[in-house]
């Protein structure tokens, strides 16, 4: 997924505490992370300059998000 494609989509991601899930053109989860700002923690991805090749190749394969709003109808 480049930058671009996910511009088109941040809108969509909650501004919330909660788990995010990164999947590959095979539809094959190749990732799970936790975020206290799912929004802002999924950006960092794609706004800033890789230098881990390790992460700048995770963001080459990601073909689709998910972040599952675990905490909605759940009490205390």
């Amino acid at each position: 997924m480049t930058a671009s494609e996910f511009a088109t989509i941040s809108s969509t991601i909650p501004k919330q505490p909660g788990v995010y899930k990164y999947y590959n053109d095979s539809g094959t989860l190749i990732y799970v992370g936790k975020a206290k700002d799912l929004r802002k923690r999924v950006a960092s991805y794609f706004s800033k300059t890789l230098v881990s090749l390790k992460t700048a190749e995770l963001v080459k394969r990601i073909k689709k998000i998910e972040c599952p709003c675990l905490s909605q109808g759940r009490g205390k």
